[in-house]
């Protein structure tokens, strides 16, 4: 297998089978990047995922009926096609694709899986007798098809036993801890803002004291315009404290928008779920 960096793009819906995948793949020597494992602890989401698509050369996407909907994937894929680079895309659930899409050929695990996770092994450059590991994944396609009440069955490749695996819709959803970590990540940027805001001024008060006291004659003005021109660096950090405090807010009241949509997870669409994501991926970028 070679160093190659593997983004993967796919939609909020489709999360338990991606992370399920990557994961997957991961164990068997693969170098794969997806934004749940690949974002550090007060990384901007926006900046990250551009640096990783932009050092990728591969691309692989999971498609579904969300995915194809999805404005970020869309985003994503285009960039992808623009920068030529090696397109994976695994179909997981039948969907009408855009058609700059279909002249793509796709991995079919839909339909054909044991032809699919063959080129998908092959493509990667796996070894094949590792898709008994692969397959372990496949159970998740049904993720979106499946009452959320319901248990998704699948067969155990290392025994005869039927084991029993719960699919939790609520985990489709931007968890706690993420909101909760987005936070953290505007107040430090709030805090780093509020000390370069200082200095900029410390610098520009100290500067016109200096200048003043060597220069009184009809050119003070320009020594007040040009200190005053100073200060004004520290405008933007301030506009950009003000939208990250608010997205603190608005961040919180999201945290208890998750708590009364968990109460009806049963009865929301498949779009509901997108918009929500979508909502906090928002906040978190200024």
């Amino acid at each position: 297998m070679s160093a190659e960096t593997i983004f993967v793009s796919y939609s909020s819906k489709d999360r338990p089978f991606a992370l399920g995948l990557v994961k997957e793949l991961q164990e068997l020597g693969a170098n794969v990047w997806i934004d749940q494992l690949g974002i550090g602890l007060g990384e901007n989401w926006d900046n990250a995922i551009e640096e990783a698509l932009e050092k990728s050369e591969t691309f692989m996407l999971i498609l579904s009926p969300t995915s194809v909907e999805s404005p970020n994937v869309q985003d994503e894929v285009s960039i992808a096609i623009n920068t030529n680079k090696k397109l994976v895309p695994i179909l997981i659930e039948e969907c009408k694709l855009p058609m700059r899409w279909q002249r793509r050929q796709y991995a079919d695990l839909a339909n054909n899986p044991e032809k699919a996770i063959h080129d998908i092994l092959s493509f990667l450059g796996l070894q094949e007798k590792a898709s008994a590991s692969l397959k372990k994944v496949l159970a998740l396609i049904g993720v979106s098809e499946a009452p959320p009440s319901k248990s998704i069955k699948a067969s155990n490749d290392s025994s005869s036993e039927v084991k029993t695996e719960e699919v939790n819709l609520e985990d489709l959803l931007v968890s706690k801890e993420e909101i909760d970590q987005a936070s953290e990540m505007h107040k430090k940027a709030i805090n780093k803002n509020k000390q370069l805001i200082i200095f900029v001024i410390a610098i520009s008060v100290i500067l016109l004291g200096v200048l003043l006291s060597f220069s009184l004659d009809v050119q003070t003005w320009m020594i007040i315009v040009g200190c005053l021109s100073i200060s004004l660096l520290a405008i933007r950090p301030i506009g950009a404290n003000k939208k990250r405090a608010r997205n603190i807010e608005l961040m919180g009241l999201l945290k208890l928008k998750r708590e009364r949509l968990t109460r009806v997870m049963n009865k929301l669409s498949d779009k509901e779920i997108e918009d929500f994501n979508n909502e906090f991926y928002n906040y978190i970028s200024i």
